[in-house]
């Protein structure tokens, strides 16, 4: 069985409480690649339970500094947080997904997508709703399929039961359409494909989909007795056909990772591993994953590794 491996400096971000808009949580982050500069958004937390999204760079894909406020509320769709954000380069550009909340206390009709596009994370250059309806956890795929834009989301993510999806686009704008996405909506359960649990237990898509030979890796979070207490969160791995992303080829029955270290199991909210990001580097798959609602971490294994064991007899669905 494959196991990420903990990075010895985790915490890799952990709250600043001399920067208000991050003191009580730097978390969920996810990273991308501009030349050799990696670029780590995170969702970050100030003392009143409100959410940004943070900006830091490194070097190297374990470490990061340069901590600045990077996407912030502006507009009424997102008027009380930016939550959760999934960078990926898409051709020229860079998309951050992130869940945008317009009601407080937050309410399912209020918990919806949003994006940001920057060209080199020196600013925001554009920014859209997105979704028309309750939803988080939107990942971009980094190519097209089958000549179209695609991306993966939660659906109905506060209801029972939540439904991971896909959508796919003709031209970019279709993105923050809102006519594409009623009329995706209306006509959810075809684009919904079912990931295998127990009615008791509860999953959301983590880091955006990458790229292998042997098809799309999804990290996924998995977290068991969701609807009935004493829950258990865990990191998860899905294999997905190339061209027909709905169709799962393999997937791990045993968690990549579960909380164990006192940074995951104390903080804000006890007990938890989130994976919100990945990224390969030199065969190595690296995932970021914020701990406790708290900090940021990073694990890492072969991708060999993980690929011969999603594509073994013992990981079909």
């Amino acid at each position: 069985m494959v196991k990420l491996v903990r990075h010895s400096n985790n915490p890799i971000l952990v709250p600043n409480r001399n920067n208000e808009w991050e003191a009580s949580a730097t978390y969920n982050p996810s990273v991308a690649k501009l030349g050799d500069k990696y670029f780590l958004v995170y969702r970050a937390f100030d003392s009143n339970g409100r959410s940004t999204v943070g900006l830091a760079e490194g070097s190297s894909p374990t470490a990061f500094s340069n901590r600045r406020l990077f996407i912030k509320p502006e507009n009424k769709w997102e008027e009380f947080g930016c939550e959760d954000p999934r960078v990926v380069r898409v051709e020229d550009k860079y998309f951050i997904s992130y869940t945008a909340i317009s009601a407080w206390p937050p309410t399912m009709e209020g918990i919806k997508v949003g994006m940001a596009i920057t060209t080199d994370f020196s600013n925001v250059d554009e920014k859209h709703p997105v979704t028309t309806f309750n939803s988080k956890a939107l990942g971009f795929f980094p190519e097209k399929i089958n000549g179209k834009y695609a991306a993966i989301l939660a659906a109905d993510t506060d209801k029972k039961p939540p439904k991971i999806a896909l959508s796919y686009f003709d031209k970019k704008e279709d993105i923050w359409s809102e006519a594409y996405w009623n009329d995706w909506y209306a006509h959810l359960d075809d684009h919904a494909f079912n990931i295998p649990k127990r009615d008791e237990d509860h999953f959301e898509v983590g880091a955006a989909p990458l790229k292998c030979e042997a098809g799309w890796i999804l990290i996924y979070s998995y977290i068991e007795n969701y609807f009935t207490g004493s829950q258990g969160w865990r990191i998860d791995a899905l294999l997905l056909d190339s061209q027909d992303p709905a169709k799962i080829l393999g997937r791990t029955h045993e968690p990549l990772l579960y909380p164990i270290e006192d940074y995951e199991i104390y903080g804000n909210v006890h007990n938890i591993v989130f994976p919100s990001g990945a990224i390969i580097e030199e065969g190595e798959l690296f995932v970021y994953y914020g701990g406790a609602d708290t900090v940021s971490c990073v694990a890492s294994c072969k991708l060999s590794d993980l690929v011969q064991e999603l594509t073994s007899e013992r990981a079909k669905p």
